[in-house]
């Protein structure tokens, strides 16, 4: 607990002063990565993650439908040694 940082730096800064060295960052930002780029890397992370959700619901379907194809299998195969 004593490696904890103060909440306010030690130089107190104007409104003024803040609002300045805010408007720095955000052009500074914007200079390294565009609006658009932005938008895009979210876009496809979006459509990664949609592709993971639908992937993983497919998982399970197909485990789902061989496990149950295994059941008839063996049920069938009951069936043929005890009636034949």
């Amino acid at each position: 607990m004593d490696n904890q940082k103060p909440p306010f730096p030690k130089e107190q800064l104007s409104r003024k002063q803040y609002r300045e060295q805010l408007a720095k960052k955000r052009a500074a930002g914007q200079e390294e990565e565009g609006e658009g780029q932005t938008r895009q890397h979210y876009a496809q992370d979006q459509e990664g993650q949609n592709r993971e959700e639908k992937t993983a619901v497919l998982k399970r379907k197909l485990n789902i439908a061989i496990v149950g194809l295994i059941v008839a299998i063996i049920i069938v195969y009951l069936v043929l040694f005890f009636v034949g």
